[in-house]
Parts: structure tokens; C-alpha cells; sequence
């Protein structure tokens, strides 16, 4: 787990490795299984639990890595560290994806623009 700013958010957020990732990924993917049950069946005994309840593994989870509590299971999916890209060479901030063509914080090329622009 690292901090790094996340553009969604707005503020640095704690980012997980791909270990972590893995981990709180498997609890999504089976809070997101029982989500739908739960929304197919009109009977089923979770049926008007809202999502923090759903998908509380995940979230308790994702705070026992990082020591943040989140609230939003779609925002634990995002806060991946390889889904970002450098930090700009402007700015800092990270790149939103590691083929951005540009920082979308101040407009600045990434180096590796700057010098395939060079040479064509």
C-alpha cells in the first residue's frame, strides 16, 4: 500500500499493490455475486441491505490494509497503484494511466512524449 493522489477522488488515497489488490478484489467480486442474488430475488433474506452491508468484507478489508475507512466498494476498485502512471515531471501528480500522452492536472507531456515528439 502506498499513498498517491487519485484524480477520481480529488486528494491522495491509499493505493493497493497487486497482492492487496488481489485479496480485496476476491471479496468484491463475491460481494458483487451476492449483490445481484440479492436484486434477482424478491425474497431474498439481504434483499434492502444497503451496499456499505453488502459489501462490508471488501470495505473492512480494504481499511484493515490501509488504515482508511471507505465507504464506497466502487472507489476500493480504483485505488489500484498499477491503473496510474508515472508521477508527472511538472507537476507530480501521478499520470492517470501508464500510457497517458499528457498530465490531465497541468497539461504537461510525459518525457517519453517529449522525445518521440523530437524525433519525428
Amino acid at each position: 500500500m502506498r499513498w498517491l493522489y487519485c484524480w477520481r477522488c480529488g486528494r491522495d488515497m491509499p493505493m493497493l499493490d497487486e497482492a492487496e489488490f488481489a485479496v480485496v478484489f476476491g471479496l468484491y467480486r463475491d460481494a458483487l455475486r451476492l449483490h445481484k442474488q440479492v436484486e434477482g430475488q424478491e425474497e431474498h433474506p439481504r434483499r434492502g441491505s444497503t451496499l456499505q452491508e453488502l459489501y462490508k468484507p471488501c470495505l473492512d478489508e480494504y481499511e484493515r490494509l490501509t488504515g482508511f475507512h471507505e465507504s464506497n466498494p466502487n472507489a476500493v476498485i480504483h485505488h489500484r497503484l498499477s491503473l496510474y502512471g508515472p508521477p508527472c515531471r511538472a507537476c507530480g501528480k501521478p499520470l492517470r494511466t501508464p500510457q497517458a500522452a499528457k498530465c490531465m492536472a497541468c497539461g504537461a507531456k510525459p518525457e517519453s512524449e517529449i522525445a518521440e515528439s523530437a524525433e519525428n
